[in-house]
């Protein structure tokens, strides 16, 4: 079976790099069906120039630009390439912006007898109002807004042969909001690396942090859905009863946002907030961490933390606190996905984050053992064979690809 993968992927020999998670995703996931028998191709993005390359059993085609014009150019290749599968991740704005998102559903039109795509996050449009619509940096009315995710959404998994959402609760909005058979949805975790962590008390050391300091980790882009109002309020408030409580705000600004006046003004205000509320010498203000520092950061934590106001996609660096089988907490806004761990969440209200805190330091007994159980259902060489027993199982078929040409003409 020859897989065609549409992504963006990381430079040759790297994996976790600034601008969108799915790049990380997508080697985790390619890397160990390359080991499997099946042809596995990579439709990428440009980083500098149009070129092919292996990386040990896996073909990277780097073809396109991130822009409209990926469309023509992703479809030729795939032409060429002949795919018995065609696998598109998507996520908003990944291949460009608002128009590429757009553009997405008809290449997925011209390849859907063969595609299966991983949507990364579906977003339920009754559930958009004036705060979202706040939060995600928007100006356009809410009525706007509800309809061009169904505009998007809506053909990308109606013309789709099959998709693929990381929890139930996605597969559940697909179906109820957007009317897609349950049939044609396949629930495959986001997948976790295999990772280890250095010693606490060194990387304390290494990062200038107490030894005996009660360490939250709080990592991703800065966006409004994120909770960062959340976070500030509520762990200054845990603070001010616990001087041992220490912040590390890895909130690094987002590469799509970075030209954006609004997005910068609300970003300095974030800082200042940090900085006006939380007791000098109990935080850090680090933006983003690079991938060469991200065991050293999760290694000096006791907990990473993840105040979000809506599960709008499965969380990276969530990700990385089960890869590392370190404690982490969540808000309500994850209730439907682990609803087996009530101690993991906490409402989204000031008050009752900082009580969590509160809970985990003096019970870290209790969560010792779930990132544990989490790492070994979602390993990426279980993902991958999951999603490998997807296409198998959901009939891509060789030889099925149609034209439109050829649909009007045959």
């Amino acid at each position: 079976m020859k897989i065609a993968h549409v992504t963006l992927y990381p430079p040759k020999n790297q994996k976790h790099v600034s601008g969108s998670g799915v790049t990380s995703y997508s080697k985790n996931l390619i890397s160990p069906m390359g080991e499997s028998n099946d042809e596995q191709i990579v439709v990428t993005n440009i980083l500098e120039q149009p070129e092919t390359y292996e990386e040990g059993n896996i073909s990277v085609h780097r073809i396109f630009h991130r822009n409209p014009t990926f469309l023509l150019a992703v479809h030729k290749e795939l032409k060429r390439i002949n795919p018995d599968v065609v696998h598109i991740q998507q996520e908003l704005a990944l291949f460009g912006g608002i128009a590429t998102a757009y553009l997405l559903q008809w290449l997925v039109f011209l390849w859907r007898q063969k595609t299966t795509i991983t949507l990364h996050g579906v977003i339920d449009p009754t559930r958009v109002d004036k705060t979202f619509v706040k939060e995600n940096n928007s100006r356009l009315p809410v009525w706007l807004v509800q309809l061009a995710f169904r505009i998007i959404y809506t053909p990308l998994m109606k013309w789709s042969h099959h998709v693929i959402v990381h929890e139930e609760h996605f597969k559940d909005i697909a179906m109820k909001s957007y009317g897609i058979d349950g049939q044609k949805i396949s629930v495959v975790p986001h997948g976790v690396e295999e990772l280890s962590t250095i010693n606490q008390q060194e990387a304390r050391l290494a990062l200038n942090i107490p030894k005996t300091a009660k360490v939250a980790l709080f990592m991703g882009y800065a966006t409004g859905y994120k909770g960062i109002d959340l976070l500030i309020e509520g762990f200054a408030e845990y603070a001010q009863s616990e001087p041992d409580a220490y912040l590390i705000i890895g909130a690094g600004k987002h590469p799509k946002l970075h030209d954006d006046e609004t997005y910068l003004k609300e970003y300095a205000r974030l800082r200042e907030k940090a900085r006006h509320l939380i007791p000098t010498g109990q935080y850090r203000w680090e933006g983003f961490i690079k991938e060469q520092e991200i065991t050293v950061y999760y290694s000096a934590s006791d907990v990473s933390v993840y105040p979000y106001t809506t599960a709008m996609s499965s969380s990276g660096p969530m990700s990385f606190a089960i890869g590392y089988e370190k404690p982490f907490l969540v808000s309500t806004a994850f209730e439907s996905i682990f609803s087996s761990y009530p101690q993991l969440l906490f409402d989204r209200r000031t008050t009752d984050f900082a009580k969590r805190l509160k809970y985990f330091f003096a019970h870290q007994n209790e969560y010792d053992e779930i990132s544990y159980k989490l790492k070994r259902q979602r390993t990426w060489r279980r993902v991958a064979e999951l999603t490998l027993h997807t296409y198998r199982q959901n009939g891509n078929q060789e030889g099925s690809y149609e034209t439109e040409e050829s649909t009007t003409t045959g």
